[in-house]
């Protein structure tokens, strides 16, 4: 458990400790200080929880009142003389144990001399002592904080990263897709084709097929030609919308489920054609909020963790929308912090913005992947269906090449032609390759520009909230848990 351990002799100080206590324990976390009254439970053993705890601490805080060496009890003996006298043992456990023992001087209190000590006890005469005086509260505690925080363990953990969403195809999706590839290039043309066609203005049907798959590959191409064309604008609707909570995104968004829906009320109203069209599109809008509702809930769910417990680890694979909303909520958290921030505050935001960077930087080593490393990596099962797509079409062309040299057609002329059809294929899909890894490419560094600038800002933002620096640290601020998220 660790943390600071005060000890102290009970007397007309004693609302001093408490004070003491009550700002370290707003500085560290009450769990990282004890003080034997707030501390112990009814019914525990303070001899065992005193020992354990004493043990276990990182710092142990002598407090010395005035008089301190020479306090007696009702039979005129002096307390530290008693080698059953609490205050004694426990400095004595923290020496013999190696603690970081620092005496604490109260108003009018001196440091005793070695002599004046028992012999159990007599090392705490040598270690530096440090005031605490009212006229001076706030500087003294500060100057206390600053000497021991180095030896307190810090008391919290990042939370886990959350799991990722299944898990991605391995070199056996390369193997199979390699393997039906081949079976297409070497199946299609050897499967027995109709020779209707012959004599006539038709074109065999597989020559039909490959030129409409060819054709299809141009869909792909204009769909990452325009997102190309819009980026900025749709870049920054998303950053905009990325900065909100989902409910808000939600209510800002509604009327495109309304524009949907008086768009299948026009259909109805159209009769029977009208209906045959309306049909659809209201299915298509019950399926799509029932997924907006139960994404909704799911979000909801996991926002509420998220800002519930923190810091999060961010995943091995992060996006945009999730580094936005992970620099979003820590600025809402800063927002309602005071200054100055207690101990894991400082250490949590700190931890939290380095855990940011280190997603900032993966998300520039994705920005330099190869071609081939981005689309194993991003779009393994797309890269998959491209491949076959293409063995479908040079399949089907090389079926139809078999069909007309079969009827005594094939010509050089036609050869020529199925070559042209398979290169505009290939032209096609290797287009669309390099338009989409070329806009992920400047997304993600535009992404890094973005994510590096906040970061910088929120830095900046908890510093401010530290200071003055921590080698003089003003006085420990409260430790709030929560803070209501605004929209």
């Amino acid at each position: 458990m660790g943390g600071v351990f005060i000890n102290y002799r009970r007397g007309e100080h004693t609302g001093t400790v408490e004070g003491l206590d009550l700002e370290l324990a707003r500085y560290f976390g009450r769990d990282q200080v004890f003080l034997d009254s707030p501390s112990l439970l009814p019914g525990q053993r303070y001899a065992d929880t005193l020992a354990e705890r004493v043990a276990d601490c990182d710092v142990l805080l002598a407090v010395l009142h005035p008089g301190w060496a020479e306090s007696r009890d009702e039979a005129g003996v002096r307390r530290l003389d008693e080698p059953r006298d609490w205050v004694r043992r426990e400095i004595q456990w923290a020496l013999e144990s190696g603690r970081f023992v620092v005496p604490v001087l109260l108003d009018g209190a001196r440091m005793p001399a070695a002599s004046e000590l028992p012999e159990t006890i007599r090392a705490l005469a040598g270690r530096n002592a440090l005031r605490l005086r009212e006229a001076h509260w706030a500087a003294d505690l500060a100057a206390l904080v600053a000497a021991v925080e180095g030896e307190v363990g810090t008391g919290w953990t990042p939370e886990a990263a959350p799991e990722a969403a299944g898990r991605r195809p391995g070199r056996w999706l390369g193997v199979l897709t390699g393997l039906a590839a081949c079976a297409l290039l070497a199946g299609l043309p050897a499967v027995p084709q109709d020779d209707d066609w012959a004599g006539t203005d038709v074109l065999p049907y597989t020559l039909t097929a490959a030129l409409m798959c060819c054709a299809l590959l141009t869909a792909p191409l204009v769909a990452v030609t325009a997102v190309r064309l819009v980026r900025r604008s749709v870049d920054g609707l998303e950053r905009e919308l990325h900065a909100v909570r989902h409910r808000t995104y939600i209510r800002l968004t509604w009327p495109i489920g309304l524009g949907v829906i008086l768009l299948g009320g026009y259909g109805a109203l159209r009769g029977d054609q009208g209906m045959a069209v309306a049909l659809p599109l209201l299915l298509v809008l019950a399926v799509a909020v029932a997924r907006a509702a139960v994404t909704d809930i799911r979000l909801r769910r996991r926002d509420a963790a998220l800002w519930a417990r923190w810091p999060h680890r961010l995943p091995d694979r992060v996006s945009g929308a999730v580094l936005r909303r992970a620099l979003a909520r820590l600025h809402v958290r800063l927002d309602g912090m005071s200054a100055p921030l207690s101990r894991e505050q400082r250490e949590k935001a700190h931890w939290e913005l380095g855990d940011i960077g280190g997603a900032a930087d993966r998300v520039t080593a994705e920005a330099g992947r190869t071609r081939r490393g981005w689309l194993c990596a991003d779009h393994p099962w797309l890269c998959a269906l491209y491949v076959l797509w293409l063995a479908l079409t040079g399949g089907l062309l090389a079926a139809s090449a078999v069909a007309f040299a079969g009827e005594g057609l094939g010509t050089v002329r036609r050869y020529v032609v199925l070559g042209a059809v398979v290169l505009v294929a290939l032209v096609l899909a290797l287009a669309t390759v390099e338009i989409s890894f070329r806009h992920q490419r400047r997304q993600r560094r535009e992404l890094v520009r973005q994510i590096t600038g906040l970061r910088a800002a929120l830095t900046a933002r908890v510093t401010e909230l530290t200071r003055p620096p921590r080698t003089k640290p003003t006085a420990p601020a409260a430790r709030p848990e929560e803070y209501a998220e605004p929209d």
